[in-house]
């Protein structure tokens, strides 16, 4: 995610949020779905230590809350997040899964990894599965989770995806059919392979598009077409086709965590996808408020505007935390602002999507540290009491 390159977020949006989004409706499911998800991302790419892999040992955090945790007397007491966000951001290659302009834009070999990886024996997919029947057998109730699968981003400079001759040699750069072609060509693919597993215990909720910003790489210089200057246009038409496509007689859902809009034009395109019709909207929108990395030195001040700005435009928040926890009360103190503030200053805090970014393996550093159990309970009990609590529609 673009916390990761150094992207300020918030800014213009702070000042003028109420008077754009006074008349946009509340980000949520096109259709009835159960409460609005507390979907939590899961890296599974590459970094300089290899591959990341998730272990039904290690997932089995996530999905329920284990009391004597690391005993022979754990046991779980309860559920935990619903829902799983699959992030693949670095291929094996080193090629970005976001827009980047010091990194390689992913092709076609690269998507192929990203969703071979996902279904993985053992890992991925199959280690959520196996967790969540674990916590069905020891809690003695139904258990499920929702997933969603996040779409490669198609990158404007990338001139032949297919890259071996006799595949559709797509061309992004300077028109959006292809484009479109190719993310269609991988949810596809997905939807095959999801219908070819068995998972008893897992939704397939829908997408996530992924880069953070509706603004691509072309150059404005060279392109006439204003319409291609940005992604809103594919993002809808993504969001559309999307819409249109059904697993197990529900249909599928389009979710976005942009940077928080700072400039004029980002409000407005942030404004325009919560109301836009049905088919063309994203379900789920989160916004970043980047509060809890020191490096921006933001003030608890600065997070109360953006969860104000968020519920102003209908939307959710994310929020952020890392493997800091481990070594700084100060991170701690953080996270515990957002738990505090979220619910405080957002009126529909319960009943619009939340996002939990959490580093690498954060969550599972809190579940596992004694002295950090008492975060991990606190973080579980936000969940808890956003699922209990979501207002009737």
């Amino acid at each position: 995610m673009n916390r990761h390159s150094g992207v300020i977020l918030a800014g213009l949006l702070l000042c003028c949020a109420t008077s754009v989004f006074a008349q946009t409706q509340p980000t949520g499911p096109t259709s009835d779905f159960e409460a609005p998800p507390n979907m939590v991302l899961l890296y599974y790419g590459y970094d300089k230590n290899g591959p990341r892999d998730w272990t039904a040992e290690r997932i089995k955090y996530y999905v329920g809350h284990y009391r004597e945790r690391g005993t022979d007397a754990e046991v779980p007491v309860d559920t935990f997040f619903d829902t799983v966000l699959w992030m693949y951001r670095i291929s094996s290659r080193g090629h970005l899964f976001e827009a980047g302009a010091k990194h390689q834009p992913t092709t076609r070999p690269d998507w192929e990894e990203c969703l071979g990886r996902l279904f993985e024996a053992g890992h991925q997919l199959n280690a959520l599965e196996a967790a969540t029947a674990e916590l069905e057998t020891g809690l003695g109730r139904r258990v499920g989770v929702n997933v969603i699968l996040t779409l490669p981003y198609p990158d404007v400079r990338v001139g032949a995806w297919g890259e071996v001759p006799g595949e559709p040699q797509w061309d992004f750069r300077s028109s959006d059919e292809p484009r479109l072609a190719a993310v269609r060509w991988y949810i596809d693919a997905a939807l095959k392979r999801w219908g070819e597993a068995s998972f008893p215990h897992l939704r397939l909720l829908g997408f996530y598009w992924f880069n953070e910003s509706h603004i691509n790489l072309r150059d404005p210089q060279k392109i006439e077409d204003e319409s291609l200057k940005s992604d809103v246009g594919l993002i809808r038409s993504v969001a559309r086709h999307v819409h249109s496509l059904r697993v197990a007689g529900r249909p599928l859902t389009l979710t976005w965590i942009p940077y928080s809009p700072y400039g004029g034009e980002r409000v407005g395109v942030v404004a325009e996808l919560l109301k836009s019709e049905p088919a063309e909207r994203i379900d789920y929108l989160m916004v970043q408020p980047n509060y809890f990395f020191a490096r921006w030195k933001k003030e608890r001040a600065d997070l109360t505007a953006v969860v104000r700005a968020a519920a102003s435009a209908g939307a959710g928040v994310e929020i952020e935390f890392d493997e800091s926890l481990l070594r700084d009360e100060a991170a701690r103190q953080r996270l515990r602002d957002y738990l505090e503030v979220i619910p405080a200053e957002h009126p529909r805090w319960n009943a619009v999507p939340a996002g939990y970014y959490q580093g690498v393996r954060a969550v599972h550093e809190l579940a596992t540290h004694p002295e950090l159990a008492s975060l991990y309970d606190e973080l579980q009990k936000f969940v808890v009491q956003r699922r209990t609590s979501t207002p009737q529609p």
